[in-house]
């Protein structure tokens, strides 16, 4: 019973991240699923929680989606997530976990400091669908690399966290569906991964009615020090 409360309160927490920012469900409910039950249920159990929440959020804004931004970051995200998916039965969790951490703290001190950016192009939004899916296939962390992405668009808080939700959702439909070819998600992992989805739902229901008035600027330099802050996180807990 302990561990379904702090579950729940994990993902209602990771629910007001991710309704906020548009990224970090994942690495807070990674570690938390993971001292519970390991990582090889946690990421499949994340993966069903996260579709719940971008489904939340994608209708949140369904208005403001940029549907050719999320179609083109997807040419390359879907067939690299089912790649990724099946190397997440060989590939050592733990460390590329850490190491994607690492390279997440780089960006977003680049980005505080406005020293570098990812170019505003389709070539971004290509190979950074294809980066984000092979991550989201191996360990359902995609977020920071496609908010990333999707930061370049320079779209309003709405307007960003809707389109990489779109993205995201299609991304977790075919992460499940060839994780479901290994028998990794059954029946218990499912139930559990709803109503922690439920409770990120409800964050998101919140956070999302505060980012309409937030200012584009000190919005992108929110997100990066949330990146810093969440990826030291994830690498202690690994």
């Amino acid at each position: 019973m302990l561990e379904e409360i702090i579950l729940i309160v994990a993902g209602f927490a990771a629910g007001l991240l991710s309704g906020t920012v548009g990224f970090g469900g994942s690495m807070i409910l990674l570690p938390a699923m993971t001292s519970c039950y390991g990582i090889e249920i946690a990421v499949p159990m994340s993966t069903v929680s996260q579709l719940l929440s971008n489904l939340f959020r994608m209708g949140a804004g369904f208005r403001s989606i940029r549907w050719r931004k999320a179609g083109f970051f997807l040419i390359l995200a879907l067939p690299l997530t089912i790649a990724g998916a099946y190397g997440f039965v060989v590939v050592p969790k733990a460390l590329m976990t850490k190491i994607l951490c690492l390279l997440l703290i780089v960006f977003a001190f680049l980005e505080m400091t406005e020293k570098f950016r990812l170019p505003r192009s389709r070539w971004t939004m290509l190979a950074g669908g294809g980066i984000a899916g092979g991550i989201n296939g191996l360990l359902s962390l995609s977020g920071p690399v496609s908010s990333a992405v999707f930061l370049t668009l320079g779209l309003s808080p709405v307007a960003y966290i809707a389109t990489e939700a779109t993205a995201a959702t299609a991304m977790h439909i075919v992460q499940l569906i060839t994780y479901g070819e290994f028998g990794l998600v059954p029946r218990h992992v499912i139930f559990e991964g709803l109503y922690i989805g439920g409770a990120m739902m409800l964050g998101n229901w919140i956070a999302m009615k505060r980012i309409r008035t937030i200012k584009r600027r000190r919005y992108r330099r929110t997100v990066a020090i949330v990146m810093i802050i969440c990826s030291i996180w994830l690498f202690l807990s690994v």
